[in-house]
């Protein structure tokens, strides 16, 4: 649970000391991602993102994809991209412009996404990186997860 204002949450204190430092003193330039239990809406972690990237391992195929979001300042979420080494059930298939990249196959997007809910698991290995952070999400498993973005506003 996040304690006291954005920095509180002691077990990822060491992954959020830059994020934490760069936002006491900052006039808001980024909307600010949330990771939060969909259960009780407790807060997770928080830090300033203009972009994020999930990654996690595929269930059937047992190859990483990794799936690329934009936040906009208004606080909406696109989907902009999906890399995956092997194309298999339940992943994004109707873009246009796939291409090879050495061996990944890259899938262009942009897909508007009202609201980003997910469950994690410890074998599926589900990371987060925002702000060059990496947040390991199988600390959280077997419950629904929500990112949500919220409007960047002005700090007084």
């Amino acid at each position: 649970m996040i304690g006291r204002g954005r920095c509180g949450m002691a077990a990822l204190a060491p992954l959020l000391l830059l994020i934490c430092l760069g936002t006491a003193a900052r006039a808001c330039s980024l909307p600010d991602l949330r990771l939060e239990r969909v259960a009780d809406g407790v807060p997770l972690w928080q830090g300033g993102a203009d972009g994020f990237a999930l990654r996690w391992r595929h269930s059937v195929t047992l190859t990483p994809v990794i799936a690329t979001y934009a936040i906009g300042p208004d606080g909406a979420i696109r989907q902009t991209e999906e890399r995956f080494e092997a194309h298999g059930p339940g992943m994004a298939h109707d873009g246009a412009g796939w291409r090879q990249e050495g061996d990944q196959i890259v899938l262009p997007l942009d897909r508007p996404i009202p609201r980003l809910v997910f469950r994690t698991a410890p074998e599926h290995e589900n990371r987060l990186f925002a702000q060059g952070t990496e947040i390991d999400l199988t600390l959280w498993p077997g419950q629904p997860l929500e990112l949500r973005a919220l409007p960047c506003k002005d700090d007084p």
